[in-house]
């Protein structure tokens, strides 16, 4: 198996903290580590795969910043997007750069802007997945998440018939691949115990995928077999400047998993791994815990009579934040940004940093 780290996103829900310089997936979020980092450590750690074996893909803005963090990461594993064209076009490039024309490479393609509680448990399933791949290359195969309460900002995937066992762990056929459902609809679909989450953790062969393409989304294939025939030349990555902004803008889960899963092609591997995606601000303590009060406090913060409420202070000239009679509220502090919102409106943290450029200042502020 070989695994493709995706480290391409802009992570705006977590503004003002992340920022386009520096994302999400770039935070020292886990004892001054990133994301990236943890997830490379989590697999090479485990010894699920060689070092050489593991290929970040990042946008052409944060290659500098991948080969500061992942110095480790040799240079030709670096996968660099020259355009932000969603995940079908990523995973298109990373497969070829990974696989090149071996059809029969595994590829695991694993977000990277993630916590995950339990890692030996997603191990586990990785291994169980190239389990079930070698033995039943037809299928493309989605890692999904026990759900652990209602949530209406996951995609869900629901369990069909049975495919066996593998490494000790359940394969089902998907039946249905699903977008972020509406509030009743996720209700139902979580008492069922027929769904689970989709975390974006996939694995496939690659000339499985390839095949996909070429039947869903016949224009990528041909782009992405032009790619293939430059892989090995001096001239790849002058190709995929060319190229790869003319793709299609789509996510690989409406170019490729929803119409795989209705031909029956798609498997999902469940796992109760304690998943979070981190995806906005009141989400962040599925990855942190919170007090008693069920306050989540980073930075000097001081509360009365505060609860349910995320303080986080980022702002190396700022002595403290103090709060009185906040509830479910979440206040973000950095040197040049102060958020203020309820919990309840995080969603909309993303369509705010779209409203904005500049301060009046001429300070870059996304």
């Amino acid at each position: 198996m070989r695994i493709a780290i995706r480290a391409g996103g802009t992570g705006t829900r977590l503004w003002p903290w992340s920022r386009s310089g520096r994302p999400k997936q770039f935070l020292p979020m886990f004892e001054g580590k990133s994301c990236v980092q943890m997830a490379y450590e989590r697999f090479v750690g485990a010894g699920v795969v060689r070092p050489e074996d593991v290929y970040i893909s990042v946008g052409s803005a944060h290659e500098a910043l991948v080969r500061a963090h992942m110095p480790q990461v040799p240079e030709q594993n670096v996968i660099v997007e020259p355009a932000k064209m969603d995940t079908a076009a990523a995973i298109g490039l990373e497969t070829v750069v990974v696989a090149g024309a071996d059809a029969d490479v595994i590829v695991a393609s694993l977000g990277s802007d993630h916590y995950v509680e339990k890692p030996d448990q997603f191990v586990a399933a990785l291994r169980a997945a190239e389990g079930f791949l070698r033995d039943n290359p037809g299928y493309l195969l989605a890692v999904g998440c026990e759900p652990t309460r209602v949530e209406t900002n996951y995609g869900h995937i629901r369990k069909g018939r049975s495919l066996g066992e593998s490494g000790g762990m359940c394969v089902y056929e998907a039946s249905e691949f699903l977008e972020k459902p509406e509030p009743e609809l996720a209700r139902q679909y979580t008492v069922s115990g027929e769904y689970l989450w989709n975390a974006n953790f996939f694995a496939w062969r690659a000339g499985t995928l390839m095949a996909q393409f070429e039947e869903f989304e016949p224009q990528m294939h041909s782009v992405f077999m032009e790619l293939l025939e430059e892989r090995d030349s001096g001239g790849f990555r002058s190709a995929v400047q060319a190229k790869y902004p003319g793709l299609k803008k789509i996510a690989i889960d409406y170019a490729v998993m929803e119409p795989a899963s209705r031909k029956g092609r798609l498997a999902v591997l469940p796992v109760a791994m304690g998943w979070s995606d981190i995806g906005n601000w009141s989400s962040l303590t599925d990855a942190f815990s919170p007090d008693a009060q069920g306050n989540l406090l980073v930075g000097p913060a001081r509360t009365i009579e505060t609860s349910n409420s995320t303080i986080h202070v980022a702002n190396s000239g700022r002595k403290i934040v103090a709060t009185i009679g906040l509830k479910d509220m979440v206040v973000v502090d950095t040197e040049d940004a102060l958020l203020v919102c309820p919990k309840e409106l995080c969603g909309r943290v993303k369509e705010l940093v779209q409203s904005l450029e500049k301060d009046p200042e001429g300070r870059q502020l996304i």
